[in-house]
């Protein structure tokens, strides 16, 4: 049996702090400036100026006010705005210290709320600032010492929980500004959803998630826990446990067992104190209205979202479907039965318009080189003929909407300044009619037309605040439909003079279907649900239809045009926004702090990318008998330069190396230099002496990453090129006997992959192809060269998550021994030949068996059991006594057991048990016919 040893999972934890950076993903042609004060260096493209000292001013701000709640530290911080991705994110880390604002706003106003997207970005990442900034305590400096700032991600990963983390930032964007998630129904739908089905699911099935059935976010499941501790146990309470469990009191489990020393409660107590706490603020005991009737039905063992639905006609609806097994694509439901019509594009945002049998939604296309550039496209969809037509390219629009003719397109404009407005698009060319001026600074989502000369927009205002309006498509003027407010509007849909959309509902925290008449502004209640609906749309006979957040995933409800109840609201009873179960906690410290921010001018500077090149945050042993050493790694703050100091003992020649490897990725090509020299090597000859000797190695290279994802594919390009010189020096006996000596050698390399959309289920897309070449050749070495390719290719299996892969490699070498190390693909269970001619063909089959949600101790939980059985048939050339060349065949077949896990509750891992049966000999272990191997992942095992 061979065993991997399973070591301390470090790396796994560094990677919640680094997976949403994309390593040399700036364009190189963008200038650089900085607003440098005590408390950060906001580093930004030129012309975000404003911006830039606004969230400046606000980290100063939430420094003086909502930093005591976590800790006493303060550290500046790195904050580096970007503005040419449409993908809205940010996210914090340390190794190195630096914050990524993604700025161009999202459109689903009820994720994202409406608060100005600048603000609500450096407010819920700055707590994450003052959390990495005060837990570094106790036993964590101890990490910290011997590990640097990975030490400390390393610590606080095993003492804090990622709910933790994200849940009290959501409680501090909910604390200092008017609205947060935390205050939004929209918020609550996920554990309100498994509470209105009573699906009682254990605490590990909760944190770990699910593959088959819904279970919420580590952010709505945190919230609830973080908010529940400020309002029962004080503004203090969170910061006395997260500083217990960062010393390690208690050691195993201290975070847990500081709840319990500050709450009196057993940790599981005061969770299920927490969920049930905020059952009862946002569910209520009596239902006034009968349950939604639902025209979509429950799929077993997935979850199904149905979401954007429209009327082709009284019988007909046209819809937006994805699932755990299946990807996103278009459907028409008649009389219950389901008609695919086209697999949707990659999309950031599934909405869509339709009118007179043509859909339009964004798609999304990324820059082949600059990771954090990407576009918006207008996608054009006929249902009846299947055409499907891409209209614009290289664009940033959003929430596209197409007129009843289906000549014009309405569609929202983000520049990367920060621009907002509406154009008109031809239907046909794609091109740009008009930009409707925006004279009031709105921020446009989702649209309907009224005509070819009005539309309703739902807007968000500089201040935050939503509204519907209607907006002339000429000048631009706008009038208020409903008045403006924090709480949240979106998909409005109109039907004659009546706009039905969703909004936030003071009544019951839960978002509802709204109308108001454009002719007197009266505004409607329609709804009564318990949970969130979204999406409304009219059929022609005056039927309802909207998409219900459900514990089986968003599920169509319709009601009759008889049975809608037009409740009358008026202004006060729709424009506040109340507190959900925290009223008390909310007016503490900090409440409100947003609108403090003072408008006071910094000085901007520019900055300089060579800043801090040379940027060590961490390092790292490493162990690989007989070779032990420790490196030190090096980022700079624009991610465009990474660099590794490696200090290297053998303990069987003791002999020392130093080396260094660094990568340039600010240029067009990753620019990629290492250098090492070895002291004091020694090799034994067979008379018996030793011969010492120094050595220096020496490699350049460079290398192209491209990404092509846009369509229903994503497809990746990497080619490059390096050159290797290695020099011996002997010493002592050696230089009389030996010459120095120099090995030159070059490599280059090509990879391929086209890849379809994957559903969560599926162990592998359905359709994709992966080629790869490699070609090495020591020019003063003996003729040594070898060329390596493989290739493989993803079909379908037979049922819906099964896969079938099959893969080829081939191999050809110089016939001398082999100089370069061996990358073949070797047949399954053999120990590995590399001779100078090789063929090797495989097939695998990956099937499903089990999906146990079941876990133990809080460390190990089980998602899904699924095996693969394989054959490879390996061919390799041998040359017989006589001289001649023959092949040798190693054959194989065997089965491999997966087991796909969440370790502590977060971080995915997948285990392998492997078997295989020898059908030939193998010539290095004849005495093995069947082997069985355990393979544990290799992110989990430090570098």
């Amino acid at each position: 049996m061979t065993c991997r040893k399973l070591l301390l999972p470090i790396l796994c934890f560094i990677s919640f702090y680094t997976s949403a950076q994309n390593f040399g993903g700036n364009p190189a042609a963008l200038k650089w400036q900085q607003v440098n004060t005590a408390f950060s260096r906001v580093i930004f493209p030129k012309g975000l100026d404003s911006q830039a000292n606004r969230i400046s001013n606000i980290v100063r701000l939430l420094d003086s006010t909502t930093t005591s709640t976590i800790g006493n530290r303060h550290r500046k911080w790195n904050i580096v705005l970007l503005n040419q991705t449409t993908i809205p994110n940010a996210y914090v880390r340390l190794a190195p210290v630096i914050s990524e604002l993604n700025l161009l706003p999202g459109q689903d106003n009820f994720s994202n709320g409406s608060v100005r997207w600048d603000d609500n970005l450096i407010i819920h990442e700055d707590r994450h600032m003052q959390q990495l900034a005060n837990f570094n305590n106790g036993l964590t400096k101890a990490f910290s010492f011997f590990l640097g700032q990975e030490g400390q991600l390393f610590a606080n990963g095993i003492t804090i929980p990622d709910y933790f983390f994200e849940g009290d930032a959501v409680w501090q964007e909910t604390l200092v500004s008017a609205q947060g998630r935390g205050r939004m129904p929209f918020f609550y739908n996920g554990l309100r959803s498994l509470q209105l089905s009573n699906k009682n699911y254990s605490w590990m099935k909760l944190r770990s998630g699910s593959l088959v059935d819904y279970t919420p976010d580590h952010y709505e499941l945190g919230y609830q826990l973080v908010a529940y501790g400020y309002e029962k146990y004080g503004a203090d309470f969170w910061r006395k446990v997260t500083d217990d469990a960062v010393r390690f009191k208690g050691l195993f489990y201290p975070f847990n067992k500081a709840i319990e020393k500050y709450s009196g409660r057993t940790y599981s107590q005061f969770r299920q104190d927490a969920l049930d706490y905020f059952k009862i603020q946002t569910t209520p005991k009596l239902k006034a209205e009968p349950e939604l009737s639902y025209l979509t039905p429950v799929k077993k063992n997935t979850v199904a979202d149905y979401q954007f639905p429209v009327y082709i006609n009284n019988d007909s609806i046209l819809v937006t479907k994805r699932s755990y097994k299946e990807i996103n694509a278009f459907y028409l439901i008649a009389h219950g039965r389901e008609q695919k019509i086209s697999v949707k594009k990659i999309v950031i945002d599934d909405y869509f318009s339709y009118n007179n049998g043509r859909v339009v939604y964004a798609s999304y296309q990324t820059d082949p080189r600059w990771g954090n550039r990407n576009y918006s496209n207008i996608e054009l969809l006929n249902i009846y003929t299947k055409e499907k037509r891409r209209l614009t390219f290289k664009s940033k629009y959003f929430s596209p909407v197409i007129n009843k003719e289906g000549t014009e397109i309405l569609a929202v404009n983000v520049e990367v300044n920060g621009g907002n407005n509406l154009h008109r698009i031809d239907g046909h060319s794609g091109k740009l009619v008009h930009i409707i001026p925006n004279p009031h600074n709105y921020f446009f989502t989702q649209s309907s037309y009224i005509d070819n000369n009005a539309a309703i927009s739902a807007v968000r205002n500089p201040a935050g605040e939503m509204a519907l309006v209607q907006v002339n498509l000429t000048t631009g003027e706008t009038a208020t439909v409903t008045p403006f407010s924090f709480n949240v509007v979106g998909f409005p849909f109109v039907k004659n003079d009546t706009v039905y959309y969703s909004a936030m509902d003071n009544q019951s925290p839960a978002d509802k279907i709204f109308a108001v008449s454009l002719k007197d502004k009266k505004i409607y209640r329609l709804t009564a649900n318990v949970n969130g609906v979204y999406q409304p749309a009219v059929g022609p006979n005056g039927n309802l239809i909207f998409s219900a957040f459900t514990a089986n995933g968003y599920r169509l409800s319709s009601l009759a045009a008889g049975e809608i109840k037009w409740q009358l609201e008026d202004d006060t009873a729709i424009t506040p926004v109340t507190e959900i179960g925290t009223a008390k906690s909310l007016k503490g410290q900090g409440a409100g702090a947003l609108y403090q921010a003072s408008s006071e001018k910094n000085p901007v500077s520019k900055y300089r990318k060579s800043f801090h090149l040379f940027n060590f945050h961490s390092w790292r042993p490493f162990v690989s008998d007989p070779e032990y050493g420790y490196s030190f790694y090096s980022d700079n703050i624009l991610t465009s330069f990474t660099n590794t100091l490696t200090y290297t003992y053998n303990r069987n020649d003791r002999s020392h190396t130093l080396g260094f490897d660094a990568i340039y990725a600010g240029w067009f090509p990753y620019l990629d230099l290492g250098t090492s020299a070895s002291f004091d090597r020694q090799v034994d000859t067979a008379l018996g002496k030793t011969v010492h000797f120094n050595s220096a190695k020496i490699n350049a290279g460079f290398y192209i990453p491209l990404s092509f994802t846009g369509g229903t594919t994503s497809k990746y390009l990497n080619f490059g090129a390096s050159y290797n010189v290695e020099q011996l020096y002997y010493r002592g006996i050696g230089k009389n006997i030996l010459a120095n000596a120099g090995v030159n050698y070059a490599s280059a390399f090509l990879s391929f992959s086209n890849v379809s959309q994957q559903a969560l289920q599926q162990i592998n897309p359905r359709w994709a192809q992966s080629v790869s070449l490699s070609y090495r050749d020591a020019f003063n070495y003996r003729n040594s060269h070898k060329l390596v390719a493989s290739a493989s290719l993803y079909l379908p299996g037979l049922s819906t998550n099964h896969s079938l892969v099959i893969a080829g490699a081939f191999q050809k070498r110089d016939t001398l021994n082999d100089l370069f190390s061996n990358n073949f693909p070797y047949s399954r269970g053999y120990d590995a030949l590399s001779q100078p001619t090789m063929y090797k063909a495989g097939i695998n089959y990956h099937f499903p068996l089990f999906y146990p949600d079941w876990g133990f101790g809080n460390m190990v939980f089980f998602q899904r059991i699924r095996m693969n059985v394989f054959y490879d048939h390996t061919s390799v050339s041998a040359k017989a006594d006589n001289g001649s060349t023959g092949y040798l065949k190693n054959r194989s077949t065997g089965a491999e057991l997966y087991f796909d896990t969440k370790l502590w509750n977060a971080l995915p891992a997948i285990f392998e048990i492997r078997f295989s049966h020898l059908l030939d000999p193998n010539y290095r272990n004849p005495t093995v016919k069947n082997r069985w191997e355990i393979v544990i992942p290799i992110s989990l095992i430090p570098n």
